[in-house]
This record gives structure tokens, sequence and C-alpha cells, in this order.
């Protein structure tokens, strides 16, 4: 086990660091602007002809009373770690504690486990997929634990029906409507025989709300919470904005450190795998922790959302599809899934398109059984890596049940395709050293002869060649170096041959220099005249 540790720390795993950090105050609100403070604001007016006119305006902000803000500060949410929740958990934390409620008030349910499931999974009548009824299980969690702890005031599960999306060029960024349903499906799963809310003074809110048009989320949270939390429209406002920075906070703190891990891989030849999925597949209950077995074996783990969407960075992946115009742009997948309504799906075909075109990158592609949004995206991501040659595995049909062995085996037989891939990669790197180290040796050798010959016709050297021999000298030395530590990680005994015939040339260099300072003809004379 300690080895195993050892191993982890060593390379890092961000589908489990993003299931933590999802969880976690990381971002620290604002504070909320006094009542009567002087706030920037959009004035909208229509003229005589009613067409809508809208200028800056500064206006007092509204808060609510002093006895409200106070009642705010013992309020407790419970929110289930189910579904979409596992994009969108830092919104929502924000969005609470920007209001007034405490930090610890804001409470989640625990991650998936057998028993969680085993207690909880016993309130629905249908069976759709798993990640959709395990949500009973979490509700379960949070009535029957994290009320008995400390009371609840509300569950709160919205029906999300539009997530984030960077894409561009989608029909819609739209969620399943399994996905969406679910937590109506809960609350009549909690309350049609018994009411188990109504039993421990919870109310259960289950409002539609929508990511994809940020002032009609606004509007449709002020509607849910104005007389539940007795807030002004502005305070909800202003929470709805804070929450917004916390997620853009979450995006950019995950993108460097999927952007930091790519080009480490990129620098030692090394291969990443890249695991795309559903939100709720950050749930180690609902991924199996599958990661966690090629972790163990030396390969980092990056998440769909680790992958940087700055235009201006992935261009350089996507150039050759950009100048021959087959895709309109790095974040545009109509070229193959015109279809792509589902925000989670389209993301999943994007970032299979993008371990595509990165050498570095493997793929591991997770489904759950009856996943009817999955389905269409399966023979799109099989045809888009078996293209470009990129070692791919498929785990679909994930359910309840953990099938140790099968996964055993699925591990074990990848991990030897990642192990093919990185010495094909490492090999394609050594003969693209040793080709520049060839190179370099004979631009050294062809400018020393130059300088030999304008020696003898001048009877002085060249200072700009002699500079430039420095130059290539210095690289020569660099990749002398770089050749070194590639055979040497390729085969038990390096050969020495590119380090003896660098110093070679280095040495005679060094010697045709001292020649041409002992005549009175070398590059000293050049740099006084030139003083």
């Amino acid at each position: 086990q300690k080895e195993r540790n050892s191993i982890r720390k060593a390379y890092p795993n961000l589908v489990e660091f993003e299931s933590k950090l999802l969880f976690k105050r990381f971002y620290i609100p604002d504070e909320m602007p006094k009542n009567g403070e002087l706030v920037d604001d959009i004035a909208v007016n229509r003229t005589l002809l009613g067409n809508v006119v809208r200028s800056a305006s500064r206006r007092p902000f509204v808060r609510s009373s002093a006895e409200a803000q106070k009642r705010r500060q013992s309020i407790r949410v419970g929110i289930p770690k189910a579904l979409n929740i596992w994009n969108t958990a830092p919104f929502w934390r924000t969005y609470f504690e920007s209001l007034g409620i405490q930090m610890k008030n804001v409470v989640f349910s625990d991650d998936t486990t057998e028993e969680m499931w085993i207690e909880g999974g016993k309130y629905g009548s249908i069976d759709p997929c798993y990640p959709s009824k395990v949500a009973q299980a979490h509700i379960h969690n949070l009535l029957y634990h994290k009320h008995e702890k400390a009371p609840l005031n509300y569950v709160f599960f919205p029906c999300i029906t539009h997530v984030p999306s960077a894409l561009t060029g989608v029909l819609d960024v739209s969620c399943c409507t399994i996905v969406s349903g679910t937590p109506e499906v809960m609350k009549a799963s909690f309350t049609k025989e018994i009411d188990f809310f109504a039993q421990r003074g919870i109310t259960y809110l289950s409002p539609s709300v929508t990511f994809s048009e940020p002032n009609l989320l606004k509007k449709q949270l002020f509607e849910v919470f104005a007389e539940l939390l007795e807030v002004t429209e502005d305070e909800s406002d202003f929470a709805c904005d804070q929450a917004w920075k916390a997620m853009t906070l979450f995006k950019e703190t995950m993108q460097e450190k999927g952007k930091a891990i790519l080009e480490e891989l990129e620098a030692d030849d090394q291969v990443g795998l890249l695991m795309v999925g559903r939100p709720y597949h950050l749930d180690p209950g609902l991924n199996h922790s599958v990661m966690d077995e090629f972790q163990v074996l030396g390969y980092p783990i990056l998440s769909m959302s680790s992958i940087p969407t700055d235009p201006a960075w992935l261009e350089r992946y996507f150039k050759d599809d950009l100048e021959t115009g087959r895709i309109r742009g790095v974040l545009d997948i109509n070229e193959v899934w015109p279809e792509n309504f589902s925000a989670n799906s389209a993301m999943k075909v994007w970032a299979a398109r993008f371990a595509a075109h990165h050498p570095n990158l493997a793929l591991l592609d997770l489904s759950s059984f009856k996943c009817g949004h999955d389905a269409p995206t399966y023979g799109i991501i099989d045809g888009i890596v078996n293209a470009s040659g990129t070692p791919y595995s498929a785990l679909h049909d994930i359910d309840a049940n953990k099938p140790t062995g099968s996964i055993a085996i699925r591990v074990k037989t990848f991990a030897h395709s990642l192990k093919l891939h990185r010495e094909s990669l490492e090999d394609v790197s050594l003969k693209r050293t040793e080709l520049r180290f060839t190179v370099t040796k004979k631009k050294v050798a062809l400018l020393q002869l130059k300088q030999e010959q304008i020696r003898r016709r001048t009877g002085q050297a060249d200072f700009d060649i002699e500079s430039e021999i420095e130059a290539a000298r210095v690289e020569l030395l660099a990749l002398r170096d770089q050749l070194v530590a590639k055979r040497v990680h390729a085969m038990p005994t390096p050969e020495p041959t590119a380090q003896a015939e660098a110093a070679q040339v280095y040495d005679l260099g060094k010697r045709q220099q001292q020649a041409g300072e002992e005549s009175g003809n070398g590059l000293l004379q050049l740099k006084r005249r030139a003083n």
C-alpha cells in the first residue's frame, strides 16, 4: 500500500482531484453591497415606437431586513451528490454562501458506495440507469445521516435542463431528459406513500433551472428563494454573479493543472490517460475507481474538464484541419456529429477528438448501462480513435455491481497497449533527436570549413560565422545530453557514440580557435577592431 501511495503522488489523477475540488470551498464570495449603496446597472426603456433602449445607470442596492439576514445564518441546505450536481456544485455552494448561509450549513451527501445503495436504494418503482436511480440513496443519506447529525431545512435537487459548454456551433446544450426529470421522480418516491420530508420538517426543492441563459437563471432562482430565504432580487442576482465567478475559477484551476500535465507528457515522451464520461462518472462509486488502477501503473489521469479550451492554445493540435477547412473551429464538432444537441455527449465526442490529435494521450471511455444519450456516441468515438490510432478502451454498461475480475483483465490488457504506445513515442523521439544531432553536427563541420576557407583567403576569421559556430556547438552539446539520456532510458547499456562524436567536434573547434588566436588573426582581433 505504501508503494501504491508513492506512485499515486508521482502520477496525478485529475479525475480524483476534480471529484474532491467540486465540493470544497475554494472561492470566497465578495462582500455583498450594503443597503442603499450605489451599484452599476443597465436601465431598459422603450421608445414611442417600441424599440428597446439600454443605457448604463447607477442605483441603490436593495438588501433584505437584518432579521432575515440573521435567520439565513442558521438555515441548512442538503444537496445530493448526483447527476449534474457533479458539474455545477461550485455554483450552488457559492450561491447559498453569498446569501449568508454558513459554509458548514451547505451539506452534500457522501460519495456513492455499495453500502449506501443497499441501504437507500429502496424507494423507486422504475428501473432507469444506475446514476439516476442511485439518487434515491443520496437523498436517503441526507435524510437518515446528515439530517440526524444536524437538522436540515431544505433538500435542494434542481431539475437542470441545460448545462454550461465551451463548444461552439452546437445545436443545443440540453441535458438528458432522464437526468433532468430525476429530481421530480425522487420527490414522488419520497412523498407518494409516506412524506419522509414532512416527517422531518424538511422542504424539498426541485426547481427547473437552465445554465445556458444566465439572466433567466437569475430569474428562476429568485422565484424559488425570494420567500423561502427572504432575499431581495438584488441579493439573489449578486449571489448568482458570485456563483458564476466560482465556476470560472474552478474551470481555470482544472485547465491549468491539465495543461501542465499535457506539456510534461510531451516533454518526457510519456502517455497520459484521458477519461471521457458524463459528469457523474467523477463519482468513485460510479466509475468503480478504474482510474486508480492505471494511476498506480504510472499513467497520469486527466478529466475532460482539465483539457484547456483556449482556442489559441488548441490551434497547434488542429492546425492541419483548420488550414484545410475541414473544421470551422477548434471547439466545433459538426464535421463528426452534426446532431450535437446533448451537451455532455457532445463534450465526450470533442474530448475524444482532442485525444486523437494529441500523440501522448490514450482514451478511456466510460458509459453507464441504459445510457441512451451515450449510445449515439459509441460509433462516432470508435471511428475517431480508429482513424488516428489512439489507444482506446471502452467500459460501457457500467452498473451498480463492480466486476472486479473483469475490470482487472481489462486494465491489464489495456496497460499492455499503453506500454507499446509509450515505447513507440520514445522510439520516435529518439530518432528525431538523432536526426537533429546529425544535422547540427554537420552544420558545425560546414561552418568550420567555411571559416577555414575565409581565414586562408583573407588572413582573418569572420566574427559572425564564429558566433554561429559557438551557438551550434552549444546546441550540439545539449542534443548530446538529450540523446544520451534517451538512449539510457531505451536500453540498459547506452551507446557512447553520440557523446564521443560531440566531444570530438567540440575539441576540434577549440583547437582551430586556438590556432587562429596564436597566429594573430583570430576572433579577438576582430572584436578589438569592432570596439
